[in-house]
């Protein structure tokens, strides 16, 4: 059986192996409504940097508050069927696979996680920031569901 979600999204599998937990495709019914999301940063309602030098916290962190914006826009990480992951420091991979199979045990029970691309850069918009998320969900309820008011 193809895991599917509340939408319908399906998820599209190989016959080559995946390295880590990702799906190689997800295809998204037509007419369904997407949700696009900026570059989630470790950072408070004012700005500030939130676990400075340290990777598990900002990474535990961009997790919360990409939960927090999938809600604001009428989804939910069980939607979420692409994410663009940003490293500065390859010495952070283990730690990020470690991490996210711990996050995804419980976000996505079903085993259906979204597609990723993991990159690692040379430096995000400023040099505390050790890792950015990037994500497109599809919405069940369309922009009707979607919060406009600020997230937090």
């Amino acid at each position: 059986m193809t895991p599917t979600t509340t939408v319908g999204n399906r998820v599209v599998r190989t016959a080559g192996r995946t390295v880590g937990l990702y799906s190689p495709a997800v295809v998204i019914p037509p007419g369904v409504h997407t949700v696009h999301i900026s570059g989630v940063l470790p950072v408070d309602l004012d700005g500030g940097s939130l676990g400075e030098g340290d990777f598990e916290t900002q990474m535990r962190t961009v997790f919360r508050l990409l939960g927090e914006t999938l809600a604001a826009g009428g989804s939910s990480f069980v939607e979420l069927v692409k994410m663009t992951t940003y490293l500065v420091d390859p010495g952070h991979i283990d730690d990020f696979y470690r991490i996210r199979e711990e996050l995804f045990d419980g976000i996505f029970p079903e085993g259906r996680p979204p597609g990723n691309t993991l990159l690692v850069v040379q430096r995000l918009v400023r040099p505390d920031f050790l890792i950015e998320i990037e994500g497109v969900a599809t919405s069940p309820t369309g922009p009707e569901g979607a919060d406009d008011e600020l997230v937090g």
